[in-house]
């Protein structure tokens, strides 16, 4: 992919503020280059040489590939929208970007990058149509708990459910969101997972998850809301009819905490009500 030269001297220049140096202060540093070079850099008039841009990439505790094409997620926003001509929603890039690392990939191998994104094409987690999905973001400071927004609504695209992700056996569990608006009728109503929009809502994204989908257990935490007790659905993906399966409840199969919240939200009702 072709650099920007202005963003790239957007980028030189902001280090060289950062660190509080003069253009000749900057100058001197990379080379003894002279005032008037630096000034043409940060105009986007010429790209200092490889040399030059290691040193400038040192002094700014940063990477090259920084320089000349931002930050991963910029640089896959950029990739996808001039290759596949697709714009990628901001919680997807930074899921996809969180995948590649933890898959030690090199953010910046263009070819990787675009064979990665086209498996992603091809699944159908990134396409054309508007309809609403879900996309997760994991939690700071944590390595299973994830936030998740839906993308495409037009009505409400904060968080609707925290998700707690059990990878090695597959499984996602959704707690509706504290402060989600609708958090009341997400607690009363278990997904209809017979129904390939329902389906497509819940687990597009589930691959960047490490969560095949063929694999896939879901378990849902609710509220039977005219009895105030828990009603906690658990589901897995049939292969052959593409659909998932209501399972029988287990309790060692629950998350715990999820569950100690649900049962939070229900002695909360008891009183309202």
């Amino acid at each position: 992919m072709n650099q920007n030269a202005k963003e790239v001297g957007q980028r030189i220049k902001k280090i060289r503020t950062d660190l509080g140096y003069s253009m000749a202060q900057f100058g001197e540093l990379i080379s003894h280059s002279p005032k008037t070079t630096v000034n043409n850099w940060e105009r986007g008039v010429n790209l200092p040489k490889e040399d030059k841009l290691n040193k400038i990439a040192i002094l700014g505790k940063t990477e090259v590939n920084y320089l000349l094409y931002g930050t991963p997620e910029e640089f896959m926003d950029k990739l996808v929208e001039e290759h596949f001509h697709l714009k990628i929603n901001s919680v997807m890039l930074d899921q996809m970007v969180s995948f590649l690392k933890q898959q030690n990939v090199d953010l910046y191998d263009e070819i990787t990058i675009i064979d990665f994104i086209q498996g992603i094409i091809d699944s159908g987690a990134i396409s054309e149509q508007e309809e609403p999905y879900l996309v997760y973001s994991k939690v700071a400071g944590t390595n299973e708990l994830y936030l998740v927004n839906a993308a495409n609504d037009p009505v409400d695209t904060a968080p609707q459910y925290y998700a707690y992700i059990e990878e090695e056996n597959a499984t996602v569990h959704f707690l509706p969101y504290t402060f989600a608006k609708r958090q009341r009728a997400l607690y009363k109503h278990q997904p209809n997972l017979q129904d390939q929009v329902t389906i497509d809502y819940y687990t597009r994204t589930f691959e960047l998850l490490n969560i095949p989908l063929k694999e896939a257990t879901i378990i849902y935490y609710g509220i039977d809301t005219n009895h105030l007790k828990v009603d906690i659905g658990c589901y897995r993906y049939n292969q052959k009819s593409k659909v998932f399966d209501q399972l029988e409840n287990k309790a060692n199969h629950y998350y715990k905490t999820f569950l100690a919240e649900v049962k939070k939200e229900i002695a909360y009702l008891s009183i309202t009500r």
